[in-house]
């Protein structure tokens, strides 16, 4: 997977930090199963995808070119990370296009994300 530089935690989330990052990477089964993920649609129309990060096993997409974006402890956290994102995207001029302004962002592999 593709990891924003800068990624986007819930409070929860944070506390998990680097583990939580490699249950996601690693694709098994693990306690963090129930975890949501905030992603770059791999779609054409679409902008952001929320997800738990079992489904990672199961869907339609190649987690290679998954670029993810934040990740949160609940459905719930993961709309308020949304809602921050927006909100970051409105400020910096990016309007309503979050898959554009994100795309232009630093990435990095798992091993450099910032906790």
């Amino acid at each position: 997977m593709i990891w924003l530089k800068e990624l986007y935690w819930s409070e929860k989330a944070r506390a998990k930090g680097k583990s939580l990052v490699r249950a996601a990477e690693g694709g098994r089964k693990s306690k963090f199963d129930s975890w949501w993920l905030i992603t770059l649609s791999q779609y054409p129309d679409g902008q952001i995808d929320l997800f738990p990060i079992s489904d990672l096993k199961c869907r339609l997409f190649s987690p290679e070119k998954t670029v993810v974006l934040g990740l949160a402890a609940s459905k719930a956290e993961a709309f308020g990370l949304l809602e921050q994102m927006a909100n970051d995207c409105l400020k910096a001029g990016g309007g309503p296009a979050l898959k554009a302004h994100f795309a232009g962002k630093a990435v990095t592999d798992w091993r450099g994300v910032s906790v």
